[in-house]
């Protein structure tokens, strides 16, 4: 919960089960899910301690590739998770009847089974009474604005991010669904980012009934936002479980490659241009686990070895954001460890892992956009404590700058309701520039063990066979 203007005045989280009944599949049940939603909601409400009056609306954010349905009353089975894989099987029919240049040209994303596009396409073919009941399709971020205010809309940059708009318009991709049999009948109007879509008419969390309900955008989009993000020439790393690498753009790029996903963005004039570092994240987790410490203190081990970590490379992230390296991912691998290897050199490789996949990630985007970033951003909660952005202005030589804020995206969600409700200077506001800048260290100890890196992750990526679907 954020004032207008960014502050963050309180907050609260619950957890939800995931449940993996089989591999590829990852489902939570909506009712669960909405309960806690409501139940925490209800208590950041409280500890906020703030009078009914002075809230001036509510919105909300999700990951972008997972979706609910419902027949108009409730909601249809299992909510899907953007990390469902179900699509996979579809992936060769949208090659065959679509083809990647045509997709990638309507939608900026090229075939990939955790997308919402494919994910349907599975749903239509293998259970087809569930197709058949559904009335709406809506995005998680959607279907949370659906339960707050029952009006059915959805944001456009979740339509981009599930592979189911024409970017460039910013509109549904209408001749595409068409000709794939799932139309457009059974998606929610379009709205953009900031635009009211209804009132909250759920008495039960503590706000006054009538609060506008703001359509809110994906979470890197947001996270973006509020780190300045919109502005031209910025490149935003978002680095957490996961780490994308996102640029806003006046217009959808043409990059005969096909490599960045483009979205639209969280304002009406402009496009996310997006690559991926992979897991890295989640990966500096798994070491925790087993070295049995918490992240901070494996930082403080990292520290202890020499850069490029005495000859251990670590392949736990991906330089390259191609529909051909993620359909065959390299296995997350070490290479390099001898008898003398310590759990510092373990450490530093890993972490080492992230800032050379940063750095390949903002090479890439930086060619596709045709000039260098003007500024280079790196937040998230992996960047919390300082430590990777002073490794990522190690790596790349150049300065990185840590916003002052440690939640971008409730600062950028306050900044869409002021912007709705007439408050404030929206997104036009969230300008870069608050916060540390790390200046640019020397990246000359890490050439070498950055192009080993590359050199491991192509080899590894060479020897996989490729995968049907």
């Amino acid at each position: 919960m954020a004032e207008i203007g960014g502050t963050v005045v309180a907050e609260a989280t619950g957890a939800v089960p995931v449940d993996r009944p089989r591999p590829g599949v990852a489902e939570v049940d909506p009712g669960r899910w909405w309960a806690t939603a409501r139940a925490v909601l209800a208590e950041a409400v409280a500890r906020a301690g703030r009078p009914p009056g002075s809230y001036a609306g509510l919105t909300a954010s999700s990951l972008r590739q997972g979706y609910v349905l419902t027949d108009g009353t409730n909601e249809l089975g299992a909510a899907v998770l953007n990390s469902d894989r179900r699509g996979a099987g579809e992936l060769d029919r949208l090659r065959r009847e679509v083809g990647v240049g045509a997709l990638y040209a309507t939608t900026g994303h090229w075939p990939a089974p955790e997308l919402t596009l494919p994910k349907l396409l599975h749903l239509a073919r293998t259970e087809p009474g569930l197709w058949a009941a559904t009335r709406r399709v809506l995005f998680v971020h959607d279907w949370v604005l659906w339960r707050l205010s029952g009006e059915e809309v959805t944001e456009a940059s979740y339509a981009s991010a599930g592979q189911m708009a024409d970017v460039a318009r910013r509109r549904w991709a209408g001749e595409l669904l068409d000709g794939l049999g799932l139309g457009t009948a059974r998606l929610a109007p379009l709205m953009e980012a900031g635009a009211t879509v209804g009132h909250l008419a759920d008495a039960g969390l503590g706000l006054p009934l009538g609060l506008p309900v703001v359509a809110g955008g994906g979470d890197t989009q947001l996270a973006a936002m509020g780190s300045g993000g919109l502005a031209d020439g910025v490149i935003t790393v978002v680095a957490g479980s996961s780490t994308p690498v996102q640029a806003a753009a006046s217009a959808p790029p043409e990059d005969p490659q096909r490599h960045p996903w483009v979205s639209t963005h969280l304002a009406p004039d402009r496009w996310a241009v997006e690559t991926n570092a992979a897991y890295p994240g989640t990966m500096l987790g798994w070491l925790a686990g087993v070295q049995r410490c918490g992240i901070d203190e494996l930082w403080l081990r990292a520290a202890t070895s020499a850069p490029g970590a005495n000859g251990v490379t670590a392949v736990v992230a991906a330089p390259a954001w191609t529909e051909e390296a993620w359909v065959a991912r390299a296995p997350n691998t070490v290479l390099g460890m001898t008898p003398s290897t310590t759990e510092a050199d373990l450490a530093r490789a890993f972490v080492e892992a992230h800032a050379y996949a940063i750095r390949a990630n903002v090479v890439d985007l930086e060619r596709v956009l045709g000039r260098p970033a003007a500024r280079l951003v790196v937040t998230g909660g992996a960047a919390r404590g300082g430590s990777l952005p002073h490794l990522v202005a190690d790596v790349l030589g150049r300065d990185v700058l840590v916003p002052a804020t440690t939640q971008p995206a409730a600062r950028a969600g306050a900044a869409l309701v002021g912007q709705a409700c007439g408050i404030g200077t929206g997104a036009d506001g969230l300008v870069p520039g608050t916060g540390e800048l790390v200046p640019a260290g020397d990246p000359a100890p890490y050439d070498e063990p950055y192009q080993r890196y590359l050199a491991a992750h192509a080899a590894l990526r060479a020897h996989l066979p490729e995968p049907a679907g």
